[in-house]
C-alpha cells in the first residue's frame, strides 16, 4: 500500500511540474534542403585559382641537353666513394674481429683451473650467445598475441 501511495505522489508531482514550468520546447525537425552550389566566380575567389595566360616567344624545343661527360664524372665519383666506404667498413670489421680475438685470448690465458671448472658449468656470455638467447626466447616464448601489453 505504501508503494502505491509513493507512485501516486510521483505522478502528481510530475504532472504539477509540467503545469508549473511548462513542457520542454522541442525544436522543429529540420527539413532537408538543397545545398546551394557556389558560382564559378565565387569559387575562384575562395580557392585562389586563376587562369594561366598563354606563353609567348618561347622556343618550341625547350629541352635541356644533358652533358654525358657530367653524368660519367658523377658516376665515377660515386663509384670511388662507394669503394672507399666499403674499404673503411671492411677495415673497421677486421679491427673489431682482431680486438674480439685478442680479448678472448686474454680471458682464456687468465683462467685458473678452478675457474675453468666453474666456466664449464656456467654458459658463456658472448654477444653472439645473447643474440641466440633472444631469438630462442622469441621462438619458444608466448606468441605476441597472448602477451599482455
Amino acid at each position: 500500500m505504501e508503494y502505491l501511495l509513493i507512485i501516486v505522489i510521483a505522478v502528481v508531482v510530475s504532472l504539477l511540474d509540467d503545469k508549473i514550468r511548462g513542457k520542454k520546447k522541442v525544436p522543429p525537425p529540420t527539413l532537408p534542403r538543397e545545398i546551394p552550389k557556389p558560382k564559378k566566380k565565387e569559387q575562384r575567389a575562395r580557392t585562389g585559382t586563376f587562369e594561366i595566360p598563354p606563353m609567348r616567344n618561347v622556343p618550341r624545343d625547350s629541352q635541356t641537353a644533358a652533358d654525358a661527360e657530367v653524368f660519367r664524372a658523377q658516376e665515377e665519383m660515386r663509384a670511388k666513394w662507394e669503394e672507399a666506404r666499403r674499404a673503411e667498413e671492411q677495415r673497421k670489421r677486421r679491427l673489431r674481429r682482431e680486438e674480439e680475438l685478442r680479448l678472448a685470448a686474454e680471458q682464456t690465458a687468465a683462467v685458473t683451473p678452478a675457474r675453468q671448472h666453474i666456466r664449464a658449468i656456467l654458459p658463456q656470455l658472448t654477444p653472439a650467445a645473447m643474440r641466440q638467447a633472444v631469438v630462442a626466447a622469441e621462438v619458444l616464448g608466448k606468441p605476441l598475441a597472448l602477451r599482455k601489453r
